[in-house]
């Protein structure tokens, strides 16, 4: 009898486990348009920037403050392997990133909770 209990019980913890866990995909689509907050930090933490070295060498200016409130959209969402959710932007005005980079990469559920990405 604890047998049977305890495999019924398990099994109502995989089903209540799977019920909850909703793909992130469905959130977030290309074409969706979103704001670039404040770093949670000193820098951004969860979207990959071009280090101001590189900036430099393009012939931008390595200003990373003029993100913030910044509108961008995204154009590409891929899915890693661990369930993470990486997204391309660009900006909404056709403008490079430090007029050097056209598009950038972004974490986008940790920036999401970070808020250095804003729906």
């Amino acid at each position: 009898m604890k047998k049977v209990i305890t495999l019924v019980m398990s099994l109502c913890l995989v089903v209540a486990l799977h019920a909850n866990t909703t793909p992130l995909n469905s959130e977030i689509k290309v074409g969706t348009e979103l704001k670039i907050g404040a770093a949670s930090a000193a820098t951004y933490q969860h979207l990959v920037l071009p280090r101001k070295n590189f900036i430099i060498k393009r012939g931008g200016l390595a200003n990373y403050k003029s993100l913030k409130n910044l509108t961008v959209v995204v154009t590409a969402v891929n899915t890693k392997k661990n369930g993470d959710v990486e997204v391309t932007l660009k900006r909404k005005n056709s403008k490079k990133f430090f007029n050097s980079h056209p598009t950038i990469k972004a974490d986008y559920t940790k920036a999401i909770a970070e808020k250095e990405l804003i729906k």
